[in-house]
């Protein structure tokens, strides 16, 4: 007697063709063959890729407006202004956190010696002052004039 494989026959549920198990795909965690042959799965992928594509391209609304988009130039200097306003935050944020590392003490050197105040050897000639003071112009004058805030009485 010979041992024949029998081979299972699979009905695709788009085309209605009672394929082989060849035909299909195979899902990795059932091991069991998907609904769709490769052909029907292939066109379906296709087409959904494409109408997809078309869709986030020309329905896609954004959360923002856009400034180059925006047709009142009113609005658009606003948004600029908005803009630039931002970025100037975030520049100052930047700027105060390198300014607060760069000045931290050493810890090493106030067990050596004390504190560095204590021992009077922090500022002694008074150009390190002035050379924090001359830094503290140059990063004001680069970041531009600070808006004064009113205080409601």
């Amino acid at each position: 007697m010979k041992n024949s494989e029998v081979q299972t026959l699979f009905v695709c549920g788009c085309c209605k063709r009672s394929l082989p198990a060849s035909a299909f795909y195979i899902n990795k965690k059932t091991g069991l063959p998907g609904n769709y042959c490769k052909e029907c799965r292939k066109t379906v992928s296709r087409n959904h890729r494409k109408n997809e594509k078309r869709s986030l391209a020309y329905d896609r609304e954004s959360n923002y407006p856009v400034i180059t988009s925006t047709e009142d130039p009113m609005l658009r200097r606003e948004l600029i202004l908005h803009a630039l306003e931002t970025v100037a935050a975030s520049i100052e944020r930047k700027r105060r956190k390198v300014r607060e590392s760069a000045f931290e003490y050493e810890p090493d050197a106030e067990s050596r010696s004390g504190s560095a105040f204590e021992s009077g050897s922090a500022f002694e000639s008074g150009s390190e002052l002035k050379s924090e003071l001359e830094l503290q112009l140059q990063l004001q004058s680069k970041s531009g004039p600070k808006p004064e805030l009113e205080l409601a009485d």
